[in-house]
């Protein structure tokens, strides 16, 4: 039996690149200040401490900023601790517990930075620092507290964002995305928009509303591959298949990403759309072994031929004289063509010089000899390595029980198709075929 399929992988709507499925908020936005530009003497000169100290403070700082920049923010926040318990400085303050959220610790001055924020209700900084740690810590009422107090002297779309994740936290979601658009419409972030989106889509369960939010800003600032991605993963669980191959194309032509022009002709096969499929691969994608299973997939056997005998011309690979010789065979009206049957034989007798010994085009030259009685010894010998490859594939045992019967040997054809009925049942028409026929003939 015969068993040409696509090499094209079965094309099932399902998300290509999963993006968005959790949310997790950023918990550690908390300043704006540059220490790289801070004057350690101007720090030096607030202190009260004796000379000796303001040295050592001197090199603290100098150790702190220096730790700081490399990332190393645990050896960073030691010499701002040091800093703060020899000045007691807001800075300092300010520095250590930013330090220590940024390096996961936790700090004991969480109390003095209370008292700071109390103390100085339009200082930014300390409002998101205390934020971080309150969402750290899951105090989300009152994290929730200090957002409100931040968003009433702030307009930046960070605090925004900030401000957005106690709500999330704590299962309010639309609370939380309210928040979040105020950040996205005055920065059109993407970043920020995925995140509304996921929120949208996965926990509020407003899918046509996150389609739309993705589908505005593509349209407005273009097809980013990660804005892209999340519309595959929605369309492809919706099974939308006209709205995926116009994202796969934007995707394509955004990125000039192989992946996404194969996953736009595997979703124009899906939709039986060769047309359209056909262009993109003569026009935008140049791409021949595509094109030839689109023409096998379309059933039209003389232009795969042509792109079979192309490709063998340009790669010199002879598994194209093979497949050229499968679409020869496809394409004959009568299959019993005394002329067209030497071609295909002679193309087949070419691949095999040149050492091919795929078991798909074993399988289909050995039936072919066997079941047009060419040579049907010959056909069971070609069966028989392909058989090596694959001891248990039916449509290969198929076609050497279909030889054994044909030269009379009945113990070995019905025995082989026996294992094929018990893989395959006898709905194919070819299988039921050739059972009726060795059954009647040979069963005891």
């Amino acid at each position: 039996m015969k068993n040409h399929k696509l090499t094209i992988p079965m094309f099932t709507l399902v998300a290509f690149c999963i993006i968005g499925c959790s949310y997790t908020p950023n918990s550690t936005i908390v300043a704006n200040e540059n220490l790289t530009q801070y004057n350690p003497k101007d720090f030096s000169t607030k202190s009260t401490v004796p000379t000796t100290t303001a040295k050592a403070n001197e090199e603290w700082i100098m150790k702190a900023i220096w730790y700081e920049q490399q990332g190393d923010f645990a050896n960073s926040n030691l010499y701002y601790a040091k800093l703060y318990e020899t000045t007691q400085s807001d800075e300092y303050l300010i520095q250590e517990l930013t330090t220590a959220l940024y390096s996961g610790k936790g700090s004991n001055n969480l109390s003095k930075l209370e008292n700071y924020v109390q103390k100085n209700p339009q200082n930014v900084q300390g409002e998101r620092l205390l934020i971080s740690f309150y969402l750290n810590e899951k105090k989300y009422n009152e994290a929730k507290g200090i957002t409100k107090q931040l968003l009433s002297h702030s307009t930046q779309p960070i605090d925004f964002e900030l401000s957005a994740n106690p709500y999330i936290l704590s299962g309010d979601y639309k609370e939380g995305v309210k928040l979040l658009e105020e950040a996205y419409n005055k920065t059109f972030n993407e970043d920020i928009l995925l995140k509304i989106t996921t929120l949208l889509a996965s926990y509020i369960g407003d899918v046509d509303g996150a389609v739309q939010y993705l589908e505005s800003h593509r349209h407005i600032h273009e097809c980013s591959e990660k804005i892209c991605l999340q519309l595959v993963e929605i369309y492809s669980k919706q099974q939308k298949v006209k709205e995926l191959i116009d994202v796969y194309q934007d995707l394509y032509e955004e990125t000039h990403k192989e992946v996404y022009a194969e996953k736009l002709i595997e979703t124009y096969l899906y939709a039986k759309e060769y047309a359209p499929a056909i262009v993109f691969l003569q026009s935008e994608y140049k791409n021949d072994e595509l094109l030839y299973e689109l023409y096998l997939e379309k059933h039209d056997y003389v232009k795969a031929e042509m792109v079979a005998d192309k490709l063998y011309k340009d790669t010199g690979n002879a598994k194209w004289i093979a497949e050229s010789a499968m679409a020869q065979y496809e394409n004959a009206t009568d299959k019993n063509d005394a002329v067209m049957l030497q071609k295909v034989v002679n193309k087949f007798e070419e691949a095999l010089s040149k050492k091919i010994d795929d078991s798909i085009y074993l399988n289909y030259y050995g039936y072919t000899l066997i079941d047009k009685n060419i040579d049907i010894q010959k056909g069971i010998d070609i069966i028989e390595k392909a058989l090596k490859q694959q001891p248990d594939n039916s449509y290969y045992l198929d076609s050497l029980a279909w030889g054994y019967f044909k030269l009379g040997n009945c113990e070995k054809a019905y025995s082989n198709m026996k294992r094929v009925v018990e893989i395959e049942g006898l709905d194919e028409d070819e299988i039921r075929g050739h059972w009726n026929a060795i059954d009647q003939k040979c069963k005891k």
